[in-house]
């Protein structure tokens, strides 16, 4: 066999071979590339627009963020300020109970010091009653009889022993 046929360039072959070539590439360019590139264009621009709208959910998310961050810190100021007012009015009613109290203390104080005062007079009275009787007693013995400083000073020591056995 003739190796030498195999490697041998024909000219006519060779234009022909590069025409064809010419031409696929040609071919390839407007049907092929032409409809690829731009389905990988209109996909690009699909993804452009995927990463824009994932931009601004972004840029959505930290701005509520930063608003429901605001809207908390005011919400705590609140709750303080709620918890200041409520420790306040407590404390103004816990006083104002207080107050009543001692108001109701001192009045019932003043009654007690004048339920005392009142027993002390009865008792100074009745006391006083009791002398009476014993000194009309002792003066109607002493009109009775004729005494003596014996019998004198034996009716002062009946008349002091009484008066403490009374009492």
């Amino acid at each position: 066999m003739n190796y030498q046929s195999l490697i041998e360039i024909v000219p006519w072959t060779f234009v022909a071979q590069i025409l064809n070539l010419l031409l696929q590439a040609w071919l390839f360019k407007k049907f092929l590339f032409q409809p690829v590139k731009k389905i990988i264009a209109e996909r690009q621009a699909e993804i452009n627009g995927l990463y824009t709208d994932a931009e601004n959910a972004k840029t959505d998310a930290e701005a509520a963020q930063a608003e429901t961050a605001a809207i908390l810190q005011q919400a705590e100021g609140q709750a303080e300020h709620l918890l200041a007012e409520a420790k306040r009015s407590a404390q103004d009613a816990g006083d104002a109970i207080v107050a009543d109290a001692r108001k109701h203390a001192a009045v019932l104080k003043e009654k007690a010091e004048q339920d005392i005062a009142l027993e002390k007079k009865r008792a100074v009275n009745a006391m006083k009653d009791e002398l009476s009787v014993i000194a009309v007693d002792l003066a109607a013995k002493v009109t009775e009889k004729e005494i003596d400083a014996a019998q004198h000073e034996v009716l002062i020591a009946e008349y002091i022993d009484k008066i403490g056995a009374g009492v």
